[in-house]
């Protein structure tokens, strides 16, 4: 068997190429030195939604009185800033299963995931469940939530700590929070 000759380029002075717009050019990325973006993928929808139990523990509070700190838009920032390190742990960590799927025949799952942030006064706690709706598009629900340092979590629960440097995954095993994941941010 014969190798197929080598086609032997004339080497061209970079003068006569006509410079092309930033968005055309080619730049190294992870996989070549020399690579162009051709799409950037954007049709990924995740709805945002509320449980009438955080609605009322917001507005009306609970034996305790009204819950501070949990205002929705505080539990907004912090979900939409955890969605993507759920996700990024989730395509590295194979074990961590928290989106819930509806599948004939079965009965549905209700896994729930805590994200907690520690701030100046207090831990938010939220704690949501999230569901695939069809290809590309997902649902979060806030089930509820509390700014309290010793949040119950309960046994087999996943916790995503969010601080100032990392983002962890943590579950609990026997009341005892293990690390799972860890995240530099």
């Amino acid at each position: 068997m014969h190798k197929r000759p080598r086609i032997q380029k004339p080497i061209i002075k970079d003068s006569i190429f006509e410079k092309v717009d930033d968005n055309e050019a080619f730049k190294p990325n992870c996989a070549s030195e020399n690579a162009r973006l051709l799409y950037k993928y954007n049709e990924f929808e995740v709805e945002l939604w509320i449980d009438k139990h955080y609605h009322s523990r917001r507005i009306h509070g609970d034996d305790y009185g009204k819950r501070e700190g949990i205002e929705e838009q505080e539990v907004q920032e912090l979900i939409v800033f955890s969605f993507k390190y759920l996700v990024d742990i989730f395509l590295r960590f194979p074990k961590f299963k928290f989106i819930n799927f509806f599948e004939n025949g079965k009965i549905p799952t209700k896994d729930r995931v805590i994200l907690k942030q520690t701030k100046e006064d207090g831990t938010l706690n939220v704690v949501v469940e999230i569901h695939f709706l069809e290809t590309s598009k997902y649902e979060v629900t806030v089930v509820t939530a509390m700014q309290v340092d010793d949040f119950n979590v309960g046994d087999g629960q996943y916790v995503l700590s969010i601080t100032e440097e990392n983002a962890i995954l943590r579950r609990s095993v026997n009341k005892d929070l293990r690390e799972l994941y860890r995240i530099k941010l």
